[in-house]
């Protein structure tokens, strides 16, 4: 079955559930063809707000599907279609709502833009309706998508976020009801995973994130829903790790850790980073405790650098967390983790600022600077040495939102 085919399969396949619209841009964002009644006037909505130069890189940088938000909460899934490396089409689904919003927050938002009276009207019956439909079935949708034009299976952790502004706050009311809270049988496996320490937990979590379903734990925008969720996550993945083994001040501390990191957020795209980062800390560290062959004074030793990365860390405080001194530590810590010190430390604070890279728009210089980097140039060379490339580009590889 050929492109075209599969297209059309999927969108009448869409079409048995919701009153989705399909559509074919090139490589430019001009229009060739779409199975929506209005297209001129509904075309005109999307592109009068996708075209910045960040989307535009972002969408060249990979060939995953994208989730797009604008000012209004509308939503669209673009996934773009690359030939021999070369961006050649986007394929758009859309636009739908994942939540219910007031008449009057969407009029206010088309006022922003110089539109005349009745193409102004001519929008607000348009979007009056449109579909509302969750973001587990758009996650699906999106995969499906991908597949469609590539012949690639990907997963939840695959797809991208991208928002224009920061969307308007106002009273939004989720119209489409989940069909459950996720089965508890579900997040009790989650949590077995996270208790056990289990690495191929995965494939379980893509799964989770598309089926399960916590419910609406907000009445603002999706990027508060959204935070709401990871928080939620966070408050039982730290209760689990400590029943799996894992010392209560560090899960604590990694706890109020990740609190802080998702307030901070303000686009989807950084909560998604760090909700991963997250799950394969707690994991990781619960995998280290239970199967390990580190003894209990050098695990706890890697769980206090950890915890302060951002801290002056010398070995005599190190030697005085443990009960050692510091020749014996020193020994002892580099006969079992096959680094020193000194070494695992500057590890460790590479890793932190590589996903502050990812995930903030933090200075590199204050990056380094916080890390306890001696200078910057210190920094760079041995950030290259680990990840290949230096801060800068690695920020310009792997873009925050």
């Amino acid at each position: 079955m050929d492109l075209d085919a599969r297209l059309d399969l999927f969108r009448d396949m869409i079409s048995c559930c919701h009153e989705l619209y399909l559509w074919s841009y090139d490589s430019s964002f001009h229009l060739i063809d779409s199975n929506c009644p209005t297209q001129t006037v509904v075309n005109d909505l999307f592109v009068m707000n996708h075209r910045r130069k960040e989307f535009d890189a972002q969408i060249a940088a990979h060939n995953t599907p994208i989730i797009f938000t604008n000012e209004m909460g509308l939503m669209w899934v673009v996934a773009p279609r690359f030939e021999a490396g070369e961006l050649v089409r986007h394929y758009v689904l859309g636009p739908f709502f994942v939540d219910n919003i007031p008449p009057q927050i969407l009029e206010a938002e088309l006022n922003k833009h110089d539109l005349s009276l009745p193409l102004r009207q001519e929008f607000l019956r348009f979007l009056r309706k449109l579909p509302i439909i969750s973001l587990n079935r758009i996650f699906e949708y999106a995969i499906m998508l991908h597949f469609c034009v590539t012949g690639e299976k990907i997963t939840i952790s695959d797809l991208r976020y991208y928002e224009s502004t920061q969307q308007s706050a106002g009273p939004y009311i989720q119209r489409e009801m989940p069909d459950a809270h996720g089965t508890y049988e579900g997040e009790q496996e989650m949590l077995r995973m996270v208790r056990e320490g289990d690495l191929n937990y995965q494939a379980h979590m893509d799964k989770m994130s598309v089926t399960g379903h916590l419910g609406k734990l907000s009445n603002g925008n999706p990027l508060r829903q959204m935070k709401n969720t990871v928080l939620v996550c966070i408050t039982l993945f730290s209760r689990a790790a400590i029943e799996g083994g894992l010392a209560p001040e560090v899960s604590y501390t990694l706890a109020d850790h990740y609190f802080q990191s998702v307030e901070a957020c303000s686009a989807i795209t950084d909560l998604v980073e760090i909700a991963h980062t997250m799950q394969a800390d707690f994991i990781g560290r619960v995998h280290r405790c239970r199967t390990g062959n580190l003894s209990r004074p050098i695990r706890d030793c890697c769980e206090y650098i950890s915890l302060h990365l951002e801290d002056k860390l010398t070995l005599a405080a190190l030697a005085q967390q443990t009960g050692y001194t510091e020749n014996y530590l020193s020994k002892k810590f580099k006969r079992e983790m096959n680094l020193t010190p000194v070494e695992y430390i500057r590890k460790e604070r590479l890793e932190r600022a590589a996903l502050l890279l990812r995930t903030t728009h933090e200075d590199v210089q204050d990056i380094s600077e916080r890390l306890q980097f001696c200078s910057q140039s210190y920094f760079a060379d041995h950030f290259r040495r680990l990840f290949g490339c230096s801060p800068t580009e690695f920020r310009q590889q792997n873009p925050a939102g």
